[in-house]
């Protein structure tokens, strides 16, 4: 269909009929403009540049390299591990890990205020620098899991045709992050069958102990029949757990302050690496961090911006580790001051125990329903109406509770590590990797496009839209370096060598050297 050409067009046309036209691609020719000049040059196959008029922006000032990102909404949503959820939500369960076992056995092993204090300040320093690496990281290779990020360090050097080896190296990182969660969840069945058996004992003089653990581990089941965090009942079970957490602290407190407060009970199976640091350390222990920013992103009530939804992810990231340090930082002032002269009733007691055992036992469900779940053929889903993956999770939770003491301690040891690891250690170590050993991701040149060595001031101008590309990249490579230093000086003096000093001591520890 034709169209009017604009009078500003029109005259530049016209400007150009008497003068000569030079080709990319032929030599100058001295003959004026012609219609058969223009359509020889609509006809060439030399490349075409967009040049954008002096009014528009430049071309090159990119903010960043996330925001140019077209996917189908419908598809990135169908690929989360957990359905969008509200703010609210996401920041329940930003908060929730802090608020379990490591908070509720601080009082137990503080002696000076000013080392727990510290103490304090680091652990909650290094979460939150520890969750914005994951988040970043996620952000930037684009995926949904630590799981997928871990894949990406791992198999990037293995071929795609070699699709078994890359299967059994998933495989293997689901296997080990599953494991995790189910060792913490029955530490946690453990630490609360240990805090209420003496009661029981008391009141029932017989072997209360595997009564106690099946009763727990069927109201555990029960809880955690649903298969996403999105569940109605896992969030309210949520934050029960840290109503009931808020609860045993303000009596923890007010035993401390009109009585003789006694240390809680909860994981009597101490190992040799659980000491007052280390508590501190797995009380800010993170989680789920991933896939919760990815949820967080697919909900429709958050920011349309890319960036700015990245900027609400990283505030209630803060926010949460803020308002974990304040809930704790009571803990540590009461361990570390004497307590004032008084009888503790049994009543007070009980109480303390039942909130500290309570609270533990609500932070089972998120963890559960977390886990990846079983294979179970479609034969025996056929005939089973029962959730036989979610019922042998449970199994396994209930059997190693009960293991025995020996074993226990071992188990409680081994999960302190992994935690403590998985949290400080491996985003510091994906980063490195990520940022160090691999080819950076290109931003606007297509992986087919190679990027030659070619310097940004050069003496002439580019003469071909690879050099414009390649130009672009290299500039917005230069900024994405830029705004990573911040991270990469983190990584290198503060989270990697606290990380490495704490393994090499774990590691002393465990073969009895100190």
């Amino acid at each position: 269909m034709a169209q009017a050409i604009p009078s500003g067009r029109r005259s530049s046309l016209d400007s150009l009929a008497g003068s000569p036209i030079t080709s990319p691609t032929s030599p100058a020719s001295p003959s004026p403009y012609s219609p058969t000049d223009s359509i020889s040059l609509l006809d060439s196959s030399s490349a075409l540049v967009l040049l954008p008029s002096q009014d528009d922006e430049d071309s090159f000032e990119f903010s960043s390299d996330e925001e140019h990102d077209e996917h189908d909404p419908q598809l990135e949503i169908a690929k989360l591990t957990i359905p969008p959820l509200p703010a609210a939500t996401v920041f329940l369960y930003l908060l929730a890990p802090y608020l379990r076992l490591g908070a509720i056995l601080m009082p137990n092993g503080i002696t000076s205020l000013k080392f727990g204090l510290v103490s304090l300040f680091v652990a909650a320093a290094l979460s939150a620098f520890s969750r914005n690496l994951w988040f970043l990281l996620a952000r930037y290779l684009r995926k949904n899991t630590a799981e997928d990020i871990f894949f990406e360090v791992i198999a990037k050097g293995i071929s795609r045709t070699k699709r078994r080896r890359r299967e059994r190296i998933r495989r293997l990182l689901l296997c080990v992050t599953g494991s995790l969660r189910i060792l913490m969840t029955s530490m946690y069945l453990r630490a609360s069958v240990d805090s209420v058996y003496p009661l029981l004992l008391e009141t029932l003089p017989v072997q209360t102990r595997l009564i106690a653990t099946l009763a727990l581990g069927l109201l555990i089941f029960v809880v955690s029949f649903p298969k996403s965090l999105a569940a109605k009942q896992v969030i309210y079970t949520t934050w029960l757990s840290i109503i009931l957490y808020t609860a045993w602290l303000v009596a923890a407190l007010y035993n401390h302050m009109t009585g003789t407060a006694t240390p809680s009970p909860v994981l009597v199976q101490h190992g040799v690496l659980w000491n007052s640091a280390t508590s501190i350390a797995f009380s800010f222990a993170t989680s789920l961090t991933v896939p919760l920013s990815a949820s967080l992103a697919g909900q429709s009530s958050t920011p349309s911006h890319k960036t700015e939804r990245g900027t609400y992810f990283q505030m209630l990231s803060i926010l949460s580790t803020v308002i974990a340090a304040l809930l704790i930082l009571p803990l540590i002032l009461t361990a570390s001051s004497p307590n004032v002269s008084g009888a503790l009733s049994d009543t007070r007691k009980i109480i303390v125990h039942l909130l500290g055992a309570s609270s533990l036992l609500l932070s089972i469900p998120p963890v559960l329903v977390s886990i990846p779940p079983l294979q179970v053929p479609l034969a025996i889903r056929r005939v089973c109406k029962l959730d036989l993956g979610k019922a042998t999770l449970i199994f396994v939770v209930v059997l190693l509770s009960l293991a025995p003491p020996s074993m226990a301690t071992f188990l409680n040891d081994l999960t302190l590590l992994l935690a403590l690891c998985g949290s400080y250690f491996l985003p510091a170590w994906a980063h490195i990797t990520i940022h160090y050993f691999r080819r950076p991701i290109s931003i606007v040149i297509p992986h087919s496009v190679p990027i030659t060595p070619q310097t940004i001031h050069s003496p002439s101008p580019p003469q071909s839209p690879d050099a414009l590309l390649q130009r672009k990249e290299r500039l917005l490579q230069r900024r994405r370096l830029g705004r990573r230093v911040l991270w990469d000086v983190g990584v290198w003096l503060l989270l990697m060598p606290i990380s490495v000093f704490g393994m090499v001591w774990a590691g002393g520890r465990l073969v009895g050297k100190w």
